[in-house]
């Protein structure tokens, strides 16, 4: 025990005698290390909480002599996310870095601490523990409401010791409110600005240079930082209208310099107002309406000479934390949802250029039909929905590749893929518009159709190498990735298909899957519409018809509007107050 002075405090010689007496009287109320060989093990949980949304829990070494639980210092510093150095005598743990950095150092068998500060003024201190530290299994060892004491006075956080609930629970947001961690257990302390006699003597005029606030989860910390000599003041607790008022007898300030406005709080405004004769009041506005004061207390903070008011709410802080929890949820919920915020279409019409897609007895070539629709249905939507962007893959006769397709879409960000097409097979009495979605074919038909409009890939330069590898099994893969937009694809090609047999003379046939290459790629729920079957005479009569082409994007549209309806009602019910539109 003496060591500790005559090798650690050797530059303290100036403390008072009673530090010297404290350490010669100083009684262990430890075990020894070899109590400590059998004592079993014991299991302890360090739960700590850094902010509104930031918490964890982690194991921390202990074990059990006789009543009391003894803990792992240099586990429980990890714990806490601090670092920590043993050499086997001294343990030495540091907390933060730079201006803010401070660190612990202990003894084994030594029932004294050492507190080194590097802000707001450098200084030390020496602590009286309450049990010396045990050194045991190449670390030091103390009973856990020791050991959490240690780390409370030393952070100036609540930390304690939970034994029923065999956990260690550790507040390291903010320090409580009228924190008084400072001056418990303090046999010596230092300022190594003024040297080692003590705390530092104040004198001449009382000056109020600065202020500092500090919003706590459960209160306000204010300090108003002053030179001078320590001024008489009287300190009025927060009255009926939330008002609390901290009077300098005697000192000098800027008011303008110590005006201060919160928009949101506990606090609403510090104010402050000469009073002649040099006295000062400083004005604590607290919001009453809101917050209900706990308690409110007043100090002088000798070692920094700072003037200090403590205010706490009569808040329960657990549920302020769940429900700031649920706040900052909803918040990335609502984020995230505006992700999917319907509010850009692509519209793909089929083939183009050198691919003119299917072509009719008559001479009618699909890439026409569609490009006719598909502009009829960008207009419909830019004219009843404002806000929703449209982009075409194409909007003249030209050719553009099926992956390429997919990626303007996706570089769009878009939130759905509405493909169109008109149909074809040999059979000539086959008739009606079908809505596909993809994934593995059904049927010999859906397939077929499939084929036919894959077919569009033998006009891409270096097709070969570019699908080289197409399987049912690239197929089943692409339908994968697609899954999680399945259900929202089958609801479009659904009101789709139902809005074209509503506006239009060509019955529906209902909605398929298959693979086709151009739903491979957009990351969106994605439709491809067979609007008709150019290969039957009757409709590629009707196809023709500009009429009948109107008819039919008016018919999609109408699809794509009870999509759309139910699609926002979901993203309102999950939490976004986004609001259908017609």
């Amino acid at each position: 025990m003496h060591d500790f002075l005559a090798e650690r405090f050797r530059n303290g010689a100036g403390y008072s005698a009673l530090l010297l007496f404290l350490l010669l009287l100083a009684v262990s109320g430890s075990v020894s290390a070899a109590s400590l060989d059998a004592a079993r093990s014991r299991k302890l949980t360090l739960s700590a909480v850094q902010g509104y949304d930031r918490s964890y829990a982690l194991a921390v070494k202990a074990v059990q002599a006789g009543d009391l639980v003894y803990v792992d210092l240099v586990s429980l510093s990890r714990a806490l996310r601090l670092k920590s150095g043993f050499d086997g005598t001294e343990l030495t743990i540091s907390s933060g870095d730079g201006a803010a950095k401070s660190t612990c150092r202990v003894l084994a068998g030594n029932a004294f601490a050492r507190f080194r500060y590097s802000a707001p003024a450098a200084k030390e201190r020496v602590v009286q523990l309450r049990s010396d530290p045990v050194r045991w299994k190449k670390s030091l060892w103390m009973p856990a409401p020791a050991a959490a004491r240690l780390f409370a006075l030393w952070l100036d956080r609540e930390v304690s010791y939970k034994p029923k609930e065999q956990r260690i629970d550790a507040f390291l947001w903010s320090a409580p409110p009228g924190s008084k961690n400072a001056v418990i257990g303090i046999v010596g302390e230092a300022d190594r600005t003024v040297g080692l006699s003590g705390l530092p003597g104040y004198s001449g005029p009382t000056v109020i240079t600065g202020i500092e606030v500090s919003e706590l989860a459960n209160g306000v910390v204010v300090r108003l930082r002053a030179t001078g000599a320590k001024s008489v003041v009287s300190f009025l607790k927060p009255d009926a209208q939330g008002k609390a008022y901290l009077t300098f007898q005697k000192a000098k300030g800027d008011p303008s310099g110590i005006f201060r406005a919160f928009s949101r709080g506990l606090l609403r405004e510090i104010r402050a107002t000469p009073l002649g004769n040099g006295a000062i009041q400083v004005t604590l506005a607290l919001d009453s309406d809101l917050f209900s004061v706990k308690s409110s207390d007043y100090r002088w903070d000798a070692r920094t000479n700072s003037y200090v008011v403590s205010i706490l709410s009569d808040v329960d802080v657990q549920e302020l934390y769940r429900r700031e929890k649920e706040k900052r949820i909803r918040q990335d919920l609502a984020q995230d949802l505006n992700r999917w915020k319907f509010n850009t279409i692509v519209l793909d019409a089929g083939h183009g250029g050198k691919d003119p897609g299917a072509i009719g007895a008559g001479g009618t070539r699909e890439k026409d039909i569609v490009l006719n629709i598909t502009r009829d249905l960008g207009a419909i939507i830019a004219r009843e929905w404002p806000d929703v962007k449209v982009v075409y893959t194409r909007r003249d006769d030209r050719f553009i590749p099926l992956k390429q397709r997919g990626r303007i879409a996706n570089r769009n960000d878009g939130k759905l893929f509405v493909s169109i097409h008109c149909n074809a097979a040999k059979n000539r009495s086959a008739k009606g518009a079908e809505v596909y979605i993809l994934g593995p074919h059904k049927n010999d038909a859906a397939l077929r159709v499939a084929m036919l409009e894959n077919e569009a890939i033998k006009q891409e330069a270096d097709y070969k190498k570019t699908y080289k590898g197409f399987t049912d099994e690239h197929l089943i893969m692409s339908s994968l990735a697609q899954n999680a937009f399945t259900l929202q694809s089958k609801e479009a090609a659904r009101h789709v298909l139902a809005g074209m047999e509503k506006k239009t003379r060509i019955n529906g046939r209902g909605v398929r899957q298959a693979g086709f290459m151009v739903l491979w790629t957009p990351s969106m729920p994605s439709v491809l519409v067979e609007a008709g079957y150019l290969s039957n005479r009757e409709e590629e009569k009707m196809l023709r018809s500009r009429q009948v082409q109107k008819n039919i994007a008016e018919g999609i549209f109408n699809g794509l509007k009870q999509y759309r309806n139910g699609y926002e009602k979901q993203r309102v019910a999950s939490g976004s107050d986004t609001r259908p539109k017609g």
